[in-house]
């Protein structure tokens, strides 16, 4: 691991604990950055924003999910290929399932709707250049991937929003029945 990630970790973890102890509105960047020693300037290095440290997990295998798609077989079904790439993400998933929880007791449900939606549309560009460059038709490409990208990002707010005990199995099966269901518009 090196610095950069070792210094990632823990304004993510000191953000966290912050956000549990004062509030998510009342945490200061300042207050995280001091705790580990850095500045808020560099808190920003790795973070966007306060939400990016709870949406993290989403905006990191995104990144990676394109890197993963692009190692599928570009003959490959394109359900399998996208749960393949999601399912084989190096995650941790007790901090997945940690961040998750946050997420759901510390922002509003709208605050969240609106990120998800942000990443579901950086999904749908992401599938729209990889299904193009393997040449569909540009409408065909924007259709398939927003449609893929819809199922995924539905599955993911429908167990964002369940019960306390969810668990990451839990989200594959419900991304694999989202994209179950859109098959027949693919």
């Amino acid at each position: 691991m090196t610095k950069a990630d070792r210094t990632r970790a823990a304004l993510r973890d000191a953000a966290l604990r912050h956000y549990v102890e004062h509030g998510f509105e009342a945490a200061s960047v300042a207050a995280i950055a001091a705790e580990v020693g850095v500045t808020e300037r560099t808190f920003y290095r790795h973070f966007a924003t306060k939400d990016e440290v709870l949406f993290g997990d989403v905006v990191s295998r995104l990144a990676w999910f394109r890197t993963a798609m692009r190692d599928r077989p570009a003959d490959e079904d394109l359900i399998r290929s996208v749960l393949a790439a999601l399912a084989s993400a190096p995650t941790d998933p007790r901090l997945m399932l940690e961040i998750a929880r946050l997420r759901t007791q510390l922002l509003s449900a709208d605050r969240i709707e609106r990120t998800f939606r942000d990443r579901q549309g950086a999904m749908a560009t992401e599938l729209r250049t990889l299904l193009t460059e393997r040449g569909e038709s540009p409408l065909d490409a924007a259709v398939r991937a927003e449609v893929v990208a819809g199922a995924v990002f539905a599955a993911l707010a429908v167990w964002t929003e369940g019960p306390a005990d969810r668990d990451l199995a839990g989200l594959g099966d419900l991304t694999q029945q989202a994209l179950e269901r859109v098959r027949p518009a693919l």
